[in-house]
């Protein structure tokens, strides 16, 4: 038990989580219509789909997913077991700002961040 504490606060203080936030899809599925991408991504071994594009074939949804980047959409794939990704939204927030200052100058430098939302399927 002593050793399972200092484990607990590391993974607590260094923010190792999975990089996503992920949460399943709840509702009845329905014979999604589908449409050849015709620009699809491989992003570490995993199909993403760019907005308006839709997988060749049927495909469940098993849940919505958002992350910082791509990379984080195939990570959110392969833990979840899905087979491919559709990106609806990706979009850069301002998350805050630093003020910079010197002899006679100040100034604001906007700090930005990207956040990528998707839907994580599974081919029928």
């Amino acid at each position: 038990m002593k050793k399972l504490i200092p484990a607990l606060l590391l993974i607590g203080l260094c923010g190792c989580g999975p990089g996503y936030d992920y949460s399943p899809y709840v509702g009845a599925q329905q014979n999604w219509t589908t449409n050849p991408g015709s620009y699809v991504r491989m992003v570490d071994h995993v199909k993403i789909y760019p907005q308006g594009e839709y997988p060749e074939r049927p495909y469940l949804i098993l849940g919505s997913v958002r992350g910082g980047n791509e990379h984080d959409i195939a990570k959110a794939v392969r833990d979840q077991g899905g087979d491919a990704a559709m990106i609806f939204s990706d979009q850069t927030v301002r998350s805050g700002s630093v003020q910079i200052a010197g002899p006679g100058i100040i100034f604001n430098q906007p700090l930005r961040r990207t956040i990528v939302t998707a839907q994580v399927v599974k081919y029928r």
